[in-house]
C-alpha cells in the first residue's frame, strides 16, 4: 500500500491527527520544501502530532516520511494508468495488440523503478558485494530464475556468487558463512520464514545483509544491513511474474554493471578472453 492509500484509508488517527492528513492531501506536492516547523505552522499542531502520524505510518520521523513521499511522487509520474502489470493483456487482442502490451509493460516497469532507486544505496550494495570474499543468494521460485542470471553474469567475470538455496542446504550454508561474506535475499513478496530465520543467524555472525523485496512491511527488512524496496504492482490474478521479473533483473544488472566498472579493465579483459574462446 502506498503512503498516499495509507493517508486515504485514514485508520487509527486522532482527529489531531485527522487534521494535518487532510492538509498533506490537499497539498501534497508542497510539501517536499516543508520543514516540520513549517507544516505544524500550517496544521496549527506540532511537531510532536506530525512525528506520531509518521511512525504510525511506519517512519521514523519527518524526514524519513518526506523522502518516501517525495520518492513516491516521483515515481507516479512515470506509471502509465493503462498498463495492468498483472494483466497486461487479454484474450480478446491481437498479436500487435499483445507486442504493444508487453512493449509497454516493460518500459514502464524500467522507468518505475529506475524512478524509485536510491542512488546511495545502490552504490552502498555494489560496494558491499565487492568487498565480499563470498556472495551468498537467497532465493526460490521465479526469483530464483532471476538470481541465476546474475550469477552468470558475474562468473563471466571470474566472481562465482553461491546461490545458498539451490540445493535447500541455507542453513548450512548460514552456519558456514563468515564476516567477509554477505548475503543477498530477493523476495517479492517478503514473507519467506525460512529466510527470516536465516537472516537472525547471519545477524548473529554480524554478516551483512542485502534484500530485495516488494514489500515495504517485510519482516525481512528489519534484519538487513541495506535493502531495496520497489513498488509493489502485481497482484494474486496476476498471468506471470513479468514486473517482479524485470524489477529485480535491472536491479541486479545495475549492480553487475557497478562492480564491472569498479575494475573495468581487469573485467574487460578476461570477458573478452572467454567471448574469443567461446566462438
Amino acid at each position: 500500500m502506498t503512503i498516499l492509500e495509507k493517508l486515504y484509508k485514514n485508520e487509527n488517527f486522532t482527529p489531531t491527527e485527522h487534521s494535518i492528513i487532510q492538509y498533506l492531501l490537499e497539498n501534497v506536492h508542497l510539501i517536499s520544501d516543508m520543514t516540520i516547523q513549517q507544516l505544524a505552522l500550517v496544521t496549527h499542531s506540532s511537531n510532536a502530532a506530525i512525528i506520531r502520524i509518521c511512525k504510525k505510518l511506519g517512519y521514523r520521523g519527518y524526514k524519513d516520511f518526506k523522502l518516501a513521499l517525495v520518492r513516491e511522487l516521483e515515481s507516479s509520474k512515470f506509471i502509465n494508468r493503462s498498463i495492468n502489470f498483472s494483466t497486461p493483456f487479454y484474450q480478446s487482442e491481437t498479436t500487435q495488440d499483445i507486442i504493444n502490451d508487453l512493449s509497454s509493460l516493460y518500459r514502464e516497469t524500467i522507468q518505475l523503478i529506475q524512478s524509485h532507486l536510491n542512488i546511495s544505496d545502490i552504490e552502498k550494495i555494489s560496494h558491499t558485494m565487492i568487498n565480499s570474499q563470498r556472495i551468498f543468494i537467497f532465493a526460490f521460485g521465479d526469483s530464483r530464475i532471476t538470481a541465476m542470471n546474475f550469477i552468470n553474469k558475474l562468473m563471466k567475470i571470474n566472481i562465482y556468487p553461491i546461490l545458498a538455496t539451490d540445493n535447500y542446504e541455507e542453513i548450512a550454508m548460514a552456519y558456514n558463512m563468515t564476516t567477509q561474506d554477505c548475503a543477498l535475499f530477493i523476495s517479492y513478496t517478503g514473507m519467506n520464514e525460512r529466510f527470516l530465520s536465516i537472516q537472525k543467524i547471519l545477524n548473529q555472525k554480524k554478516i551483512p545483509i542485502i534484500t530485495l523485496t516488494a514489500n515495504e512491511s517485510s519482516p525481512l527488512l528489519k534484519q538487513s544491513f541495506i535493502s531495496i524496496t520497489i513498488p509493489n504492482m502485481e497482484n494474486d490474478h496476476k498471468i506471470g511474474t513479468f514486473y517482479s521479473q524485470i524489477s529485480f533483473q535491472f536491479i541486479l544488472t545495475i549492480l553487475y554493471s557497478l562492480i564491472y566498472k569498479e575494475d573495468y579493465t581487469q573485467h574487460h579483459h578476461h570477458k573478452k578472453m572467454i567471448d574469443a574462446s567461446s566462438r
